[in-house]
């Protein structure tokens, strides 16, 4: 994906936990002495700031399908689903578990929400052709007061979301089916057919959604919902007859018009601060999948160079006696020449380090050419890895060395031949 840099001169950029919490402290203390009132600030993280502010179901058209996305896991896996009370924790479940819904997930803790801002989305091209990792960005809200899953607005949209509204879409049709449903009661559906403003206002709504906290996952992202809305209303003469039909938009405007932006090349230090914080995939995700990535991130500058295989193969008695007698000449060999041999390969800054490795090989036989070799490659690895922190140019330089002085042993083997030795 190709898009411009963003002019960081107009944006509230963060570099810092520190320089994070400093700013919320600030937003929170100027709400509250606008309102005159505690002001409930919720967050959400995007590790790309190109990404648009939608549920899952908004997306790829999922939307047309709602309906069977909602009731298919009801029939395949009903046990499942049996000690939950109402749609809305249905829909919480099937979040959990990476189905598409009208959720959008919502933190209280906003290093949580830095935390995701702050996920590696791998590098993209800008229009300049560079590639770099994109800015994450961090959106809030405090437009809402929190509703529970068992208030009837959110009882009703949760039982539009799982409605077929290609079908029975009239305002006759779907009251009919709430009241079916035990949603609404048949005093409520009577009055919302002549009175259908209160209705439309609740389906045309969003809401944000404190859940009960079913799953650990939840209660360490301290997380809420907004449960989306937008449920289009299409008004004809006989009221009842007016149609009812599901449609997506963008949630930008639910969100405050400032954003904290963090730049690409500051979320791995952002990252490493929020552990100290213990705000970390581990304690983020409880499922063992997270906490065993989580390891193997903690861990991965604790690496060293591992030898490759070698296959063992028995070397013959002469071919031993041979070489064992004439190793302190090829040692001298390989001193005398080394020089000459590796200018150009070997700057002269690495030369007595990378000697020094060598050298410290020759209290073995050569004629174990192989794992000598191996060691070597491996100890140089380490060596150019500290200095570059390239892998890859690390192994690349270390082969060179090895082939090269693989090559000046043979040399020597078939000098020494040619003498007859």
């Amino acid at each position: 994906m190709a898009y411009k840099e963003i002019d960081e001169s107009n944006i509230t950029l963060i570099d810092s936990v520190g320089s994070f919490i400093e700013m919320i402290k600030q937003v929170k203390e100027t709400k509250e002495a606008q309102d005159g009132t505690s002001t409930e600030l919720y967050f959400r993280g995007q590790e790309t700031e190109f990404w648009d502010i939608e549920p899952s179901i908004f997306r790829d058209d999922m939307l047309s399908i709602e309906h069977k996305l909602m009731q298919m896991p009801l029939q395949k896996s009903p046990t499942e689903f049996r000690d939950l009370n109402s749609m809305f924790d249905i829909m919480t479940k099937y979040q959990h578990y990476g189905m598409c819904t009208r959720l959008l997930d919502l933190t209280t803790n906003p290093l949580v929400a830095l935390y995701f801002a702050c996920k590696k989305h791998g590098a993209v091209k800008y229009v300049t052709e560079e590639e770099k990792e994109p800015y994450g960005v961090i959106y809030y809200t405090d437009k809402y007061y929190s509703s529970q899953s068992t208030d009837i607005e959110i009882q009703i949209v949760s039982a539009l979301a799982s409605y077929d509204l290609e079908k029975e879409n009239t305002l006759s049709d779907v009251l009919e089916r709430l009241y079916h449903d035990r949603v609404i009661d048949k005093r409520t559906k009577d009055n919302w057919l002549v009175n259908y403003g209160e209705f439309v206002k609740i389906i045309q709504n969003n809401y944000m959604v404190m859940p009960t906290y079913t799953n650990e996952r939840l209660r360490k992202q301290s997380g809420v919902f907004l449960l989306t809305s937008l449920f289009s209303f299409n008004k004809e003469n006989d009221s009842k007859n007016s149609v009812i039909s599901k449609a997506k938009g963008k949630l930008k405007e639910e969100f405050s018009d400032t954003y904290f932006y963090i730049s690409g090349e500051d979320k791995e230090n952002i990252l490493k601060e929020l552990d100290l914080y213990n705000i970390n995939e581990a304690t983020l995700f409880p499922e063992l999948e997270h906490q065993l990535s989580y390891i193997k991130y903690a861990n991965r500058n604790l690496v060293n160079p591992v030898t490759d295989f070698i296959k063992y193969e028995e070397e013959s008695a002469n071919n031993k006696q041979d070489i064992g007698v004439k190793q302190p000449e090829l040692e001298q060999y390989i001193l005398d020449n080394f020089d000459d041999r590796f200018k150009g390969i070997i700057g002269e800054e690495d030369v007595k380090e990378v000697l020094n490795i060598i050298k410290g090989q020759f209290t073995v036989d050569w004629y174990k050419r192989n794992p000598i070799l191996s060691k070597i490659n491996m100890s140089i690895t380490g060596y150019y890895l500290k200095k570059y922190e390239s892998r890859d140019v690390a192994k690349q330089k270390a082969e060179q060395i090895v082939t090269l002085l693989n090559q000046m042993v043979e040399d020597f083997i078939t000098s020494m031949d040619e003498r007859g030795e």
